[in-house]
């Protein structure tokens, strides 16, 4: 697997991947609008509904009604599936999610909400920015990994790395039917990290001499990764430790003066980012620190729920993605490579599936087939795109072979995620004869 440099600007692939990428998003937002457009407004199949709505209300608060609940319609958080909470009596608005999809969605909101007649901030126009947002940073994180992979290996393989991680596991469901989700905006977050340290040629901005530009960019998106979901900040800070030369051995990729710089950087770009969510919490409960999820909390350290997060009807990760174990399997490949990205691909997973099986309820709520891990995806390309390029290098035969159980590890996703409903609706985690229901 011979690395490949980064193709140049004028290279002639340039254009054909601005067409297939224009056609994606274009084809994209068609889905996203048709899948929506039945939908009525306030209900569960609509943009704003529950958590969507907790991560959304931000916008009509700050742009609509300056935080004061009084002067928000009556009943609306009710009406978008108690997402949030309006105090009449105090006048506080109080969401638990931290304001991060907020903050991506808002150019597009501002735009629905200035071409709508109803100004309520939850018009048809306003719903739809929702499903433009998550499609945008759904097909960007797409294109950042593509950028990403295409340094280490062919098109073709990264092409196809990518078709089956988009169509084989829930990636898409949340990048264009569940927009108003977190996932999407924390996988183009992760996917912009690996951009910016996945750097195939001499790391020379990792130096004494390196440009705060850079630095500047990387702690930018930490600092976003972590506003979008504070907890994604513990899988993050560990990708720090990828960026090396594969095959120089003992060559250290950060040195001192980077390293202080970097941190630097990352505490004002923290403090800036933080700042306003620190100051709603203020707002809220008069302390600017403050564990919005109540008694939610990791209640399971001594017992995790594995069995359950990685196999059981209701979000097995594994049940619904089984892809996902060809991707795991796929870091020993990675290794002939790259043993730390191996390593950290395996531990970073393992420290996501140890935490989400040790939260109050593993499934995070309604959800389709592991949504916690769709920010990750961008780390899985990896060890998914060695496997595609080890199958690519076999006989006629095994290749045909492993064709037909790909197509298939899809059409099983596919079939799942248009039949799934939002939530799993079984009597018990382990409904075997529900989930027989949404497959057959």
């Amino acid at each position: 697997m011979a690395i490949r440099s980064k193709p140049s600007v004028f290279s002639t692939q340039l254009p054909i991947k601005i067409i297939c990428f224009v056609l994606l998003y274009g084809l994209c937002i068609f889905l996203t609008l048709n899948r929506h457009s039945k939908a009525r407004l306030f209900t569960y199949h609509s943009e704003l509904w529950a958590d969507k709505a907790g991560y959304n209300v931000y916008l009509p608060a700050t742009f609509r009604y300056h935080f004061d609940a009084r002067a928000f319609p009556d009943s609306v958080d009710q009406a978008t599936g108690n997402g949030f909470v309006l105090h009449r009596a105090t006048g506080k608005v109080e969401t638990k999610y931290p304001y991060g999809v907020a903050l991506l969605q808002t150019p597009f909101w501002l735009v629905g909400h200035s071409l709508s007649p109803d100004k309520s901030g939850y018009s048809k126009p306003e719903h739809k920015a929702i499903d433009l947002a998550g499609v945008t940073y759904f097909v960007l994180g797409l294109w950042l990994l593509f950028s990403t992979l295409r340094r280490y290996f062919s098109a073709g393989v990264t092409s196809l790395a990518l078709l089956l991680l988009g169509l084989g596991t829930n990636l898409w469901y949340y990048g264009v039917i569940e927009t108003g989700m977190s996932h999407a905006y924390s996988f183009a977050a992760f996917a912009l990290l690996l951009y910016l340290l996945a750097n195939p040629a001499k790391p020379a901005w990792y130096e004494a001499a390196t440009s705060n530009r850079r630095l500047l960019a990387l702690a930018l998106t930490l600092a976003l990764i972590s506003i979008l979901r504070p907890l994604n900040l513990v899988l993050a800070m560990p990708l720090l430790a990828w960026p090396a030369v594969p095959g120089a051995a003992g060559q250290r990729a950060w040195h001192l003066p980077t390293v202080l710089r970097l941190a630097g950087w990352l505490l004002l770009t923290g403090i800036v980012l933080w700042l306003p969510q620190l100051a709603y919490y203020h707002y809220l409960r008069g302390s600017w620190l403050l564990y919005s999820y109540g008694q939610e909390g990791f209640s399971h350290w001594l017992s995790p729920r594995l069995a359950a997060l990685w196999f059981a009807p209701n979000n097995g990760s594994f049940l619904y993605n089984p892809l996902l174990l060809l991707a795991l399997a796929g870091s020993f490949l990675l290794a002939r490579r790259s043993l730390r990205w191996a390593a950290l691909t395996l531990g970073i997973w393992a420290v996501a599936t140890y935490l989400y099986a040790t939260w109050w309820t593993y499934a995070l709520g309604c959800g389709y087939g592991g949504r916690g891990f769709v920010e990750l995806y961008p780390i899985l390309a990896w060890p998914l795109a060695a496997v595609v390029a080890y199958l690519a290098e076999r006989q006629k035969a095994l290749r045909w072979s492993a064709g037909v159980v790909l197509v298939l590890l899809v059409a099983y996703n596919l079939r799942l995620s248009f039949n799934f409903d939002r939530c799993f609706y079984g009597t018990s985690d382990w409904d075997w004869t529900f989930f027989q229901h949404l497959l057959f």
